[in-house]
């Protein structure tokens, strides 16, 4: 089948002394969590030249300047994109994506790569789409054809995918859901998601002594983004998403720091205000991956709407109570629970989880393949040596799915 068409291994592709210059480009500290793994296996290969493109919320200060994790990782920055953070509504993010866009309009039109990586779908991957669709940069993106539909993600990733040229989707609903958008098959694989796997792989040496002290199994993990499409207000929910931990007053609470999405100040005010106040509980604006991983890990549960509460959580053996509608649509595994953002069903969602703490579940993820980042290296390469054998000279071809 298509979907294993290239794990055979690139070693059979003749790059004939030829060194691909690849880019990866990131807004945000999940999309570069998420890819650590994948992006050491290009940057340690001989026939590649990898730099990342750091934009958005890494490089601000209000966010922790995260572009450190990058740093420590000792992978080369090989541009810094500064462009305004304010999500205070949408117009300022609008703004904020077209300051991106000129910005790397700029860029692209002399700094030239064989392929550049983008994955999901923040608004500021958007605007580097674009410029490099419109620039003619080969584009390979990740964990597209997924729905959400709580979020501006959902049409900010569709419209990604009609930018891309390759596509690494999570699981096959996705990589079919590409194909009747339109994307050719024989550019759309299946390789599971990369978090899945990842997170198994947590180093030590990235968690901070403070988080190792945590009592394990005694703490819920608090991860709540905007849901910027239905017109709930994110200050209300993170309020009664607090109210329903308060039922829980023996147990610590390690809030981890929301998204630049519109509105993401409200959350992030409030609970760095709750924090202060309360010995139980914790934030977090920028931590590792690992450190992260291993809280999750070691947690009684993910409380909110992250993505990694679908994707990462089940593999680590950790439920999710999946808050409100921002990942309506996605495939998801029964550890996760759904439920409103209501005070009653959420506290039900957690007593739930302790009662069921000794039972005998398994915890099945769909997002999870062996290997993955292997795969999506090997799948890299042999993409790289079908871009160099073919002409870019029209516009992507719509694949028409016959009924």
């Amino acid at each position: 089948m298509l979907k294993y068409a290239c794990r055979k291994g690139w070693m059979d592709i003749l790059k004939k002394g030829r060194i691909y210059n690849i880019a990866f480009a990131t807004g945000s500290r999940a999309d570069y969590g998420i890819v650590r793994k994948y992006l050491s296996l290009l940057d340690e290969d001989s026939g590649t030249h990898l730099e990342i493109l750091v934009t958005g919320a890494l490089l601000s200060e209000e966010y922790g300047r995260q572009v450190a994790l990058i740093e420590q990782d000792g992978f080369q920055i090989g541009k810094e994109v500064m462009i305004p953070v304010n999500a205070k509504d949408n117009t300022a993010v609008i703004h904020t994506m077209a300051f991106a866009l000129d910005e790397f309009g700029k860029m692209f039109e002399t700094q030239r790569y064989d392929l550049l990586i983008l994955l999901g779908d923040r608004y500021e991957i958007f605007s580097v789409a674009t410029a490099a669709a419109m620039q003619r940069i080969p584009v390979l993106h990740i964990h597209g054809g997924e729905i959400t539909y709580g979020n501006y993600d959902e049409f900010i990733r569709h419209s990604i995918t009609k930018m891309a040229d390759f596509h690494f989707a999570s699981t096959e609903k996705y990589r079919h859901r590409l194909i009747q958008m339109g994307e050719n098959p024989e550019c759309v694989y299946n390789l599971g998601a990369l978090g899945a796997e990842n997170c198994l792989a947590i180093n030590m040496l990235n968690v901070p002594d403070d988080i190792k002290k945590l009592s394990q199994n005694e703490y819920f993990v608090v991860l709540f983004h905007p849901e910027t499409l239905t017109g709930e207000r994110p200050i209300h929910q993170i309020k009664t998403i607090v109210a329903a931990l308060e039922h829980f007053a023996g147990k610590q609470f390690v809030f981890i720091g929301s998204n630049a999405d519109t509105a993401s100040n409200e959350i992030r005010e409030y609970i760095q205000q709750y924090a202060k106040v309360r010995e139980n509980a914790f934030y977090y604006e920028n931590i590792h991956s690992d450190a992260y991983h291993y809280l999750l890990k070691n947690a009684v549960c993910l409380v909110g709407n992250s993505s990694s509460g679908i994707i990462e959580a089940p593999s680590l053996g950790t439920w999710s109570i999946n808050i409100g509608r921002r990942q309506e649509g996605r495939e998801k595994g029964k550890s996760v629970i759904d439920v409103e953002c209501n005070l009653m069903e959420i506290v039900g969602a957690i007593k739930g989880i302790l009662h069921d703490t000794a039972s005998d579940m398994v915890f099945y993820n769909p997002y999870y393949q062996k290997d993955t980042a292997e795969h999506y290296f090997s799948c890299t390469m042999q993409i790289l040596d079908r871009l160099r054998k073919s002409r870019r000279d029209g516009a992507k071809v719509f694949y028409d799915v016959e009924f």
